[in-house]
């Protein structure tokens, strides 16, 4: 995949390159994650000879969303389910496949259009340390809901409140009967859990954290969450008028897995290196 996706952007830049192609506004989420893509996109836009005008403090996928909308921003990476479900207010799908095309028939109805989405899908799961994982027999979310008289869980109050959250999954399995559900910021998820106070945590899938080998994410048996593959958007006339965009960022979605998201992430969340230097090191490694 690494050689692929070099090859087929070496010859989109060598191609596009040779002449200035004018300003191409970016609009971002201002989460460091997305951030890093973003700014993987970036770099390899001003590459293809774009100028690139970078609009990173977008806080919530509405108010992007609209941006695109109102012509503020030429393109932006937005998540999947996030936009079907909270923008579009549209049924959840469960499948990540189902999420895009759904949302592309949407899209279309508006004078958008999509790109292909990154193959990472962040959705929430539940996460639990892989000696927890193995003492217990922990494979599944219904294994941690026979488990959860004896486990604490921590979470975020976005998680804790959020419709597609622990309520979307208390819908799908029925209600955990945790010891205790204890309510904390994100980053103090993973000292309880290394202290061992708190036996499940919930993260994304693509969490900087599942590089150690010492957290296990747990199977959503049913497909509870909501699917959430970032996908760069456009008005459907930008991306006609600028035909070379979409092959060259379809080749860069195409080489963000999983694998590579959560090493991305390791970089930028857990290693607090800055997301522009952990977009240019990607790129490089790409050569």
């Amino acid at each position: 995949m690494k050689k692929l996706f070099y090859c087929i952007l070496t010859l989109g830049i060598l191609f596009f390159s040779c002449k200035s192609k004018g300003t191409v506004t970016l609009g971002s989420l201002n989460t460091d994650d997305v951030l890093t893509i973003s700014e993987i996109y970036a770099e390899v836009l001003e590459k293809a000879g774009y100028k690139l005008v970078r609009s990173y403090d977008f806080g919530d996928i509405e108010t992007l969303h609209a941006a695109i909308l109102d012509g503020k921003i030429d393109i932006g990476p937005e998540w999947t389910g996030a936009a079907l479900t909270k923008v579009l207010k549209a049924p959840r799908s469960g499948d990540q496949y189902g999420t895009y095309s759904a949302l592309s028939v949407r899209y279309r109805e508006l004078g958008l259009a999509l790109l292909e989405p990154l193959p990472a899908d962040n959705h929430w799961t539940l996460a639990v340390l892989q000696e927890t994982a193995d003492s217990k027999g922990m494979k599944t979310f219904n294994d941690v809901k026979r488990a959860a008289p004896g486990l604490v869980l921590a979470v975020p109050a976005e998680f804790h409140n959020d419709g597609e959250g622990l309520p979307l999954l208390e819908e799908i399995y029925g209600a955990f009967d945790f010891k205790e559900i204890k309510i904390v910021p994100e980053k103090e998820q993973h000292q309880l859990l290394r202290d061992k106070i708190a036996g499940v945590i919930t993260l994304r899938a693509n969490d900087g954290h599942f590089a150690d080998v010492g957290y296990k994410a747990l199977r959503d048996n049913f497909h509870a969450f909501v699917p959430q593959n970032l996908v760069p958007a456009a008005k459907a006339e930008f991306l006609e008028s600028h035909a070379d965009i979409r092959p060259v960022l379809n080749a860069v979605s195409a080489s963000l897995n999983d694998r590579v998201v959560i090493g991305l992430n390791d970089r930028t969340l857990v290693q607090k290196t800055p997301y522009a230097k952990t977009a240019k090191d990607y790129l490089k490694e790409q050569r």
